[in-house]
């Protein structure tokens, strides 16, 4: 039986993508390990957002390759598509794979693939015509999660300056409603109470097929297939009091919003090529607090953009200070090539990057722990994970005393405090 073994880094998307490719794999003929044991192969389904997520696919590789000389090496996924020519001279690599590939050639290559002496190419133009529909298998399974992903839209039509993802994942693209709802459907025989829709670029979902993702969530809260639905990342652009309406009255739909920002300046944000001012975003996360009061808020935050002031990066840390946000997600800026962000004048030095990222990690740690403590003396219904811990519809992370329950349940918890960043719960009689 071959044994394999993968590593996924990077966004939910590529999640999904790894548990797709090892659903394809018959458990007869393949037993699934975790890293780091000695496995026949090991796929590496890579990010390519930041060098350091570069730099942690080649660490994977190169460490692969020393707990098994003999074991074959695929590195597939974003930073595969977009710098194949640099992967090939990596030693240790057997394989690349890009997006454009990932799930027409994988499988063939786990089944018949063999080390090589100079790496194999399997990366083609993700922007050809036969890339434009949704191309990705159905899912079974999560290997250790609870919860589980649906994968719904790929690719985005948007060229932010700093952003390389459009070029390795393609145009937007998604799945028909009826699909998604067949897949859901699966995933709630399989025992899955909570499904989390995911993509590139969520908000576009369906303008490609004629439809919107309004529509979809519309259907998926009428047909009620799974007990929790949750979102990821949005626009202010794209977040409308409509949508904020819909989800404040929903049954499904969790009451989480991620609303991404990338910085708190006007000026930034237009260097940035976002669709969105700053003003945007504060009436629509100050809109979700007023409808939907006990709703989670997060964010991302990029720090140290290209030309990024004093002024400017206060201006960020002011406005996620007075705004609803609950918590949000720190993210040094890295030159990515080919993006006009990497030549663009006044780049910000790595010390000052790193004062900025901790004087804001500091900052959501205490606007985290305030929403958490909020909640002191509620009573939720949390659903359990492991290690009894588990979530509630708001994006609580509880962990339960007095415990004992199985992995998803779904148990009526009151929140009695919080520290570092967890909320601590004992069971409360229904």
């Amino acid at each position: 039986m071959k044994r394999i073994s993968v590593v996924t880094l990077g966004c939910k998307v590529n999640q999904y993508d790894t548990a797709a490719v090892l659903n394809m794999l018959p458990d007869s003929k393949y037993k699934k390990v975790p890293f780091p044991e000695e496995a026949d192969v090991y796929v590496i389904d890579t990010c390519t957002v930041t060098h350091r997520a570069d730099a942690e696919a080649r660490h994977y590789i190169s460490r692969a390759k020393r707990i098994n000389p003999n074991g074959v090496v695929i590195v597939t996924g974003c930073y595969a598509q977009v710098s194949s020519d640099e992967l090939k001279q990596v030693e240790g690599v057997d394989y690349v794979v890009g997006n454009s590939d990932k799930f027409s050639s994988i499988v063939k290559i786990i089944r018949e693939g063999e080390a090589q002496s100079e790496p194999k190419i399997f990366v083609s133009d993700i922007f050809k015509e036969k890339k434009r529909k949704f191309e990705s298998p159905e899912i079974n399974y999560f290997p250790e999660r609870t919860r589980a992903y649906l994968k719904v839209q790929d690719g985005c039509n948007y060229r932010c300056t700093f952003c390389i993802i459009p070029y390795a994942r393609g145009v937007s693209r998604s799945l028909s409603i009826d699909e998604v709802l067949r897949r859901m459907e699966t995933l709630s025989i399989s025992g899955y109470r909570e499904v989390v829709l995911t993509g590139v670029h969520i908000a576009s979902y369906g303008r490609d097929i004629g439809i919107s993702l309004l529509e979809l969530l519309r259907k998926i809260e009428s047909e009620k297939i799974v007990k929790r639905v949750r979102l990821t990342s949005l626009d202010p652009a794209d977040t409308s009091d409509e949508l904020i309406y819909f989800v404040a009255d929903s049954e499904t739909i969790c009451p989480q919003f991620h609303v991404a920002l990338q910085s708190g300046d006007g000026e930034v944000l237009k260097r940035m090529r976002r669709r969105y001012k700053p003003k945007q975003f504060l009436h629509c996360t100050g809109f979700i607090r007023k409808i939907i009061p006990d709703a989670a808020i997060g964010t991302d935050v990029m720090v140290g953009f290209p030309g990024e002031t004093d002024e400017e990066f206060q201006n960020s840390f002011n406005l996620l200070k007075e705004s609803a946000v609950t918590y949000f997600h720190v993210f040094s800026y890295s030159k990515r090539k080919n993006t006009p962000a990497a030549t663009m004048p006044n780049q910000i030095h790595p010390r000052v990057i790193k004062e900025r990222s901790r004087i804001l990690r500091e900052l959501g740690h205490e606007k985290k722990n305030g929403f958490y403590r909020s909640f002191i003396g509620r009573t939720f219904p949390v659903l359990v994970e492991k290690n009894e811990k588990g979530t509630t519809p708001n994006y609580i992370s509880v962990r339960i005393e007095n415990g004992g329950f199985r992995i998803g349940d779904e148990v009526q918890v009151k929140i009695r405090d919080v520290m570092e960043e967890e909320a601590i719960g004992v069971p409360s009689p229904s």
